[in-house]
């Protein structure tokens, strides 16, 4: 899975990638991680970084996220039933405010749903999380329900 957008180009995340260990554990800091599952939080070495990528391709891709071949985040991807995808996001915090995050979510759908036939999209957010919450709300997506203190929002394609 491999896509690119404006400024951005999303693929397929090579887990063999020398030095990527240390990549996730320095972008995953802890205002960028503060939001996310507890899974995603804490790394502190490659281990840990390794057991949750293996987790993670167990359910679903992880997109690796560059800018002039500079890794500034990642993007998640899990099928659901129907053709719908659950979707999200981490941008390293040097690069939040400048539309990046709206600009590879709105690149994803666009991929997922001419490539993969996706029909529907969910995403979870704290509600606290007012930037990730304005993101998914420029894209389209509406609230749908709230479990566990975390918010859904969907959007339906088709």
């Amino acid at each position: 899975m491999t896509f690119s957008t404006e400024r951005l180009v999303a693929s397929a995340l090579d887990r063999a990638m020398p030095g990527i260990q240390a990549e996730i554990m320095a972008m995953f800091t802890e205002p960028v991680s503060r939001h996310l599952p507890p899974a995603c939080q804490n790394f502190r070495t490659a281990w840990d970084v390794d057991n949750w990528l293996e987790g993670m391709a167990q359910t679903g891709s992880v997109l690796r996220l560059t800018e002039q071949q500079q890794a500034i985040g990642y993007l998640f991807v899990f099928p659901e039933p129907d053709n719908g995808y659950r979707l999200g996001y981490v941008l390293a915090e040097a690069q939040w405010g400048k539309g990046l995050a709206t600009e590879a979510m709105q690149g994803l759908v666009a991929y997922l749903t001419d490539h993969q036939h996706g029909a529907h999209f969910i995403a979870g957010v704290e509600p606290d999380n007012i930037g990730s919450v304005n993101v998914l709300k420029k894209l389209g997506f509406h609230y749908s329900y709230c479990e566990q203190g975390v918010d859904y929002y969907t959007l339906q394609n088709r």
